[in-house]
């Protein structure tokens, strides 16, 4: 996975097109073969139709598996045996499809906001699913105890990297809630590509964390950008010119010894945040790019703001294409399925997002994504009306009708800056509540501060 490949360009916008640039469709057929249970008599659809027609499934506001799949393949099974056949389907086939599938879109020349001086943006997050209420999901999903009383759903922890520029998602792993974000992400590492800088929040902070992060990249050119917690200490080496530092990070063993196990020279960048309301906030973070000429603490602290774009592509996931946050599946493998025909999916409308970027002229990020996944939805439709009498000449007239309307409908103005104050109208946690909603407009500020 070390070495990355330049994006294929679009070849059609219908959905087997798109999903085929994604992994071609021999290959795909021979990951069925290799994982799939052998039918005892010839099957309405085969594996590899199951597995297509469960990600276009994703994609579509209402209907069942059922109808969504005839309009893809035009052959009718019932609901009972797609759902059988999902069940015949192992958790394993849908990992080897997305390791396959999932790779880096953006182009440093035709997408610069991708990159940061060469390096690849890319965000590592987790986030959680809630579970349906069946008897085969509470009995392998215990319920976690919330505030007040047990939780109504068990849940289903992913973990994801996605590319931030594009939104493209680049590998996901998945579990129950019990097993923690730290402990899916280590079968992340593998599959960061090349030249990436990741950016992770403080969850990943830690130093023996970031060293077994570092190691899962051993052999691969990746850098780090990761926000610190304010209480962990380390030994300062050298002060910087542009106020950063050199620092030594203990890093110990994690089986509760505590015993020194080696030491990770990083450098550590402190600055002081003035928001547009006036308050101020310490932040702190550790990266392996230590050249300060090169790699200026100014410029990369404020390359972290880019993490949010991974908060904007959960946002997408969960209100925009699932709009909703509890799976429809009744196992935990078929809702692991489910999970992963969602990351499939939101590559599939990244890849015609580009696309359309590429034919209007704008950066992808001003293309609305749900606009763009309407629109789709209605050539789809449309689409699976006339396959019967077709033309690929027709086929051609409606694919330029559709981006003219992704031209006149779906751009979007100049992103503007967050002009209120973060805060929630529950006091669930530590954020402050709110019961009006401000608005400020004085700049922001970010001033580089030294170690103590």
């Amino acid at each position: 996975m070390g070495c990355t490949k330049p994006a294929k360009e679009l070849k059609g916008a219908e959905f087997l097109t798109v999903v085929h640039g994604l992994l071609a469709a021999e290959r795909l057929e021979a990951l069925c073969a290799e994982h799939a249970p052998v039918a005892r008599r010839p099957a309405k659809l085969s594996a590899a139709q199951v597995v297509t027609g469960l990600i276009y499934h994703q994609l579509q506001p209402a209907g069942t598996l059922g109808r969504h799949a005839w309009q893809l393949h035009g052959v009718q099974m019932s609901e009972s045996a797609h759902a059988q056949r999902r069940a015949g389907l192992p958790v394993e086939l849908f990992d080897e499809i997305m390791a396959e599938a999932l790779r880096p879109l953006a182009e440093e020349a035709r997408h610069p906001e991708a990159f940061y001086r060469g390096w690849r943006l890319v965000g590592v997050d987790g986030t959680e699913w809630s579970a349906t209420n069946t008897p085969a999901i509470r009995a392998a999903l215990p319920k976690a105890a919330s505030r007040r009383l047990g939780a109504a759903f068990a849940k289903v922890r992913r973990v994801s990297l996605v590319e931030l520029g594009l939104h493209q998602p680049l590998a996901a792993v998945a579990g129950p809630a019990s097993e923690g974000e730290l402990t899916l992400a280590q079968r992340l590492w593998p599959r960061v590509p090349d030249r990436s800088l990741v950016i992770a929040d403080r969850g990943f902070g830690a130093p023996r964390t970031l060293y077994e992060a570092m190691a899962g990249c051993a052999g691969r050119e990746v850098a780090w950008l990761v926000r610190v917690r304010k209480d962990i200490k380390v030994e300062g080496v050298e002060t910087l010119p542009d106020g950063s530092a050199l620092v030594d990070v203990p890093v110990r063993e994690a089986n509760g010894a505590r015993r020194l196990t080696t030491t990770l020279r990083l450098r550590e960048i402190r600055a002081v945040l003035t928001g547009r309301d006036g308050q101020s906030h310490a932040l702190r973070w550790w990266t392996n790019l230590l050249d300060p000429a090169v790699y200026p603490a100014a410029e990369l602290a404020g390359q972290y703001a880019q993490r949010w774009e991974h908060e904007l592509y959960y946002r997408e996931l969960k209100l925009d294409v699932r709009s909703s946050s509890v799976l429809t599946s009744h196992t935990l493998d078929t809702a692991l399925q489910e999970l992963a025909a969602l990351v499939l999916a939101m590559a599939v409308v990244a890849q015609l997002r580009t696309a359309a970027s590429a034919r209007v002229g704008v950066p992808p990020q001003r293309i609305s994504f749900l606009k763009i996944l309407l629109l789709t939805q209605q050539l789809w439709q449309s689409f699976s009306w006339g396959r019967r009498a077709r033309t690929a000449r027709q086929t051609r007239a409606i694919v330029a009708d559709f981006f003219e309307s992704v031209e006149m409908l779906a751009i979007l103005p100049e992103r503007r800056a967050r002009s209120c104050p973060r805060a929630v109208r529950q006091p669930v946690s530590s954020w402050p509540r709110t019961l009006d909603q401000p608005s400020f407009s004085a700049p922001i500020s970010l001033e580089i501060t030294p170690l103590p």
